[in-house]
C-alpha cells in the first residue's frame, strides 16, 4: 500500500508535467486567443506594479541631485536661450532628450543653439539605436546633425516597452544599461549622465553587467490635472520653459546638478501631450490602463537616482522559478493524493480551498518580498503549478489510471440503464 501511494504520486507527477508542457505548446500559436477577452486588459500587468502603483512604499525623499527642464513647444533659437540660461549657473552636466536631424530654414537660429551647446562643459546628446542584428547588436545610431550640433558625448534614449507596433501601450518597466553598435559601446542616457556626477557609482552599476536593469521608480513630476494617472510622490523637480526665460528660479538649484532638457507638453500639466510619454508600473490603474503617466525625460531621471542611490532591483531567475514550481507541485500532489485516500469525500472542496490559500499566499510574498527587498520573485509558475494539481490529479485518477485496468475499461465501454 506505501509502495503504492509513492508511485501514484509520482506517475501523477509526470502526467502533470506532461499535460503542462502540451498546453504550453498549444497556446504559443495563440489558438485561445478568441476566449480570452480579459487577456488585453491585463497583458500589461505585473504582481509588482501594485506596490508602486497602489503607494505601498513609504514617500521617497525628493531628488535633489536632478532638474528637468522643459522645452515646450520652443523653436531652436528659444531652447539656445534655455541652454544658456542654465548654463550660466554652472551645472554638472546637461542631458538633450530631443535630437535635431537636420538644419532648419532658421541658419540665425540652428546656429545660435550650436553655439549655446558648445559652451557646455559637460553635454550628453540624444542618440537613438536603430535595427539590431541576429545576435542582438545595432548596426548604427540616429544622432543630431554633427555638422552643427556635434558637440558633448552621445548616449541612447531607447526603453524597453515591449511595444509590438505604434498603438500598442509603450509600458516602461526596464532599460538596457550599455548596448554594441558595430564594434562601438553605446550607454544609455541615463547610465552617461551618472558617470558626470558619480563616477564611481556608475562603474558599480556596470559591473552587475545586466543586459537588462529593472527600473526602481522613485517618483514623478508635479501633475496639476486633477486626473492624473500617477499617485507617485512628486520627486523630481521640473522648470518650465517660461520659468527659465524669466529667471524665476535661483541658482542654487542648478549649480553642480544634473540638468535634463525634454519634452514635458506645451507647458507643465499639459494633460493632452502624448509625444514621449509611457505607461509606468506608478500608473494607479495597472490593468486596462488609460492614460500615460510619465514623459521620458522623468524615466531618464528616474533611472539617475536608482544609480546614485544605488538601490537597484534583482530579480528570481527563470530557472529557480521553475524549480520551485516542481518542488509545490510535488509536495501539493503527496498532500492531494492522500486525500483522495483517506478522505475521498472531502476531496474537491478541501483541494480548492488549499488551492487558493497557497496561491493567495505565494501572491502576497510577491508583493511583500519586492516592497521589502526590491527583489523580483517570479513565483508564475508555482501558481499556476498550485492551480491545475487538483484537477489534474482527479483526471488522473479518473481517466488515464483507469484506462491500465481492465476494470476501468470495463466500466468505461458498459452501459447501463438508468
Amino acid at each position: 500500500m506505501f509502495k503504492k501511494f509513492w508511485l501514484d504520486t509520482i506517475w501523477s507527477f509526470i502526467f502533470i508535467i506532461a499535460v503542462a508542457l502540451l498546453v504550453t505548446t498549444v497556446t504559443q500559436f495563440k489558438l485561445f486567443d478568441i476566449f480570452d477577452p480579459f487577456g488585453d486588459a491585463l497583458k500589461d500587468m505585473e504582481t509588482t506594479d501594485i506596490v508602486f502603483g497602489q503607494g505601498l512604499r513609504p514617500d521617497q525623499v525628493a531628488e535633489e541631485n536632478i532638474v528637468l527642464v522643459n522645452i515646450g513647444d520652443l523653436p531652436r533659437r528659444g531652447i539656445a536661450d534655455l541652454v544658456n540660461a542654465i548654463n550660466s549657473h554652472n551645472p554638472k552636466v546637461i542631458g538633450m532628450d530631443m535630437i535635431f536631424p537636420y538644419p532648419k530654414e532658421d541658419t540665425l537660429g540652428d546656429l545660435y543653439l550650436a553655439n549655446a551647446l558648445s559652451q557646455v562643459e559637460n553635454l550628453v546628446m540624444y542618440s537613438k539605436l536603430l535595427n539590431v542584428d541576429d545576435d542582438d547588436t545595432f548596426d548604427s545610431l540616429e544622432v543630431s546633425d554633427q555638422s552643427l550640433f556635434g558637440y558633448g558625448e552621445t548616449a541612447f534614449t531607447n526603453f524597453i516597452t515591449g511595444a509590438a507596433d505604434q498603438d500598442d501601450p509603450k509600458v516602461c518597466r526596464s532599460f538596457a544599461p550599455s548596448e554594441q553598435v558595430g564594434d562601438e559601446i553605446e550607454l544609455a542616457f541615463s547610465v552617461k549622465l551618472a558617470s558626470y556626477f558619480a563616477p564611481e557609482k556608475t562603474e558599480k552599476f556596470l559591473a552587475r553587467d545586466n543586459d537588462i536593469e529593472f527600473i526602481n521608480y522613485k517618483g514623478n513630476i508635479f501633475d496639476l490635472s486633477a486626473d492624473a494617472a500617477s499617485r507617485a510622490p512628486i520627486t523630481y523637480f521640473a522648470l518650465d520653459w517660461y520659468q527659465v526665460l524669466d529667471g524665476e528660479f535661483v541658482p542654487e538649484l542648478i549649480e553642480d546638478k544634473i540638468i535634463i532638457f525634454c519634452y514635458m507638453g506645451s507647458q507643465l500639466g499639459d494633460r493632452k501631450a502624448l509625444d514621449d510619454k509611457y505607461f509606468t508600473p506608478l500608473n494607479f490603474r495597472y490593468a486596462g490602463k488609460s492614460h500615460a503617466d510619465m514623459f521620458g525625460g522623468v524615466i531618464h531621471a528616474n533611472c539617475v537616482s536608482m544609480i546614485l542611490s544605488e538601490e537597484y532591483i534583482d530579480e528570481m531567475g527563470t530557472g529557480i522559478s521553475y524549480i520551485w514550481a516542481l518542488i509545490l507541485l510535488y509536495m501539493n500532489i503527496i498532500l492531494f493524493v492522500y486525500i483522495y485516500k483517506v478522505m475521498p469525500k472531502w476531496y474537491d472542496g478541501l483541494t480548492k480551498v488549499i488551492q487558493l490559500i497557497e496561491a493567495f499566499a505565494l501572491f502576497t510574498l510577491v508583493i511583500v518580498v519586492f516592497n521589502q527587498m526590491n527583489y523580483k520573485l517570479d513565483m508564475t509558475a508555482a501558481i499556476v503549478a498550485v492551480l491545475i494539481a487538483g484537477d489534474a490529479l482527479e483526471i488522473y485518477f479518473g481517466v488515464v489510471k483507469n484506462l491500465f485496468t481492465k476494470e476501468g475499461r470495463r466500466d468505461l465501454t458498459r452501459i447501463k440503464k438508468l
